[in-house]
């Protein structure tokens, strides 16, 4: 287990990060023409990069608003803690966005930038490879967490606007949307991966909308 402080803020990097990140970078580089463990750990150390930058974003927010805050990182991403029930209904919007947004806007500087980086760096230089991991996955993976699909990002700014008397609709939505990504997925790109993703997130939206149907009896 990794731990440092960036800003002031406690990082914790579970096992279970590098794991899954692993898994994901070994499938996205294993037809790479070169030297496919290499960039595999570029892939890795950019997905790092970009996941840290993501969660910090929050954290800042919060640290903004004046609440403590650690970041983690583990499987499938990570998350920012803070106090529970201590955040408005626009603080917590305003968190949310926080961290798609400067991950955004990481990916969009760098595609900015790739000309520059070319320019100054050798043909298929690894390092030009790192960036593209870099902007691809912060590109990719800020625009999927805005999904309106619980407990993506998307998911709890969905929240943040309904506010808590709609929360069965937010869970419903999920459920809609993922279930139709998945099948999108599944049969007409034949993307298994994602598929079984969408399929997961539907199952945790359902078993949240049958906690809240329990709870409000």
């Amino acid at each position: 287990m990794v731990e440092f402080r960036l800003f002031g803020i406690p990082v914790r990097v579970e096992p279970a990060f590098w794991f899954t990140i692993g898994i994901i970078g070994f499938l996205y580089t294993s037809n790479s023409p070169h030297n496919a463990l290499l960039m595999m750990a570029l892939f890795v150390l950019a997905a790092f990069v970009s996941i840290l930058v993501h969660e910090m974003g929050h954290a800042l927010a919060i640290k903004f608003f004046k609440y403590p805050t650690r970041v983690v990182l583990s499987s499938f991403g990570g998350y920012a803690t803070f106090p529970p029930n201590v955040l408005s209904r626009m603080q917590s919007f305003l968190v949310t966005l926080a961290g798609p947004a400067v991950q955004l806007a990481l990916g969009l500087s760098i595609l900015y930038f790739v000309p520059a980086i070319n320019k100054f760096t050798p043909e298929g230089a690894m390092i030009n490879y790192f960036f593209l991991y870099l902007m691809g996955v912060s590109i990719i993976w800020s625009l999927f967490n805005l999904m309106p699909i619980f407990p993506m990002d998307g998911g709890h700014l969905l929240a943040a606007i309904l506010g808590p008397k709609r929360q069965k609709l937010v869970f419903i939505i999920g459920i809609v949307i993922a279930c139709g990504l998945g099948c999108l997925a599944l049969f007409q790109y034949k993307e298994i991966y994602i598929a079984m993703f969408m399929g997961l997130f539907a199952y945790q939206n359902f078993q949240l909308l049958k906690q809240l149907k329990n709870w409000r009896g």
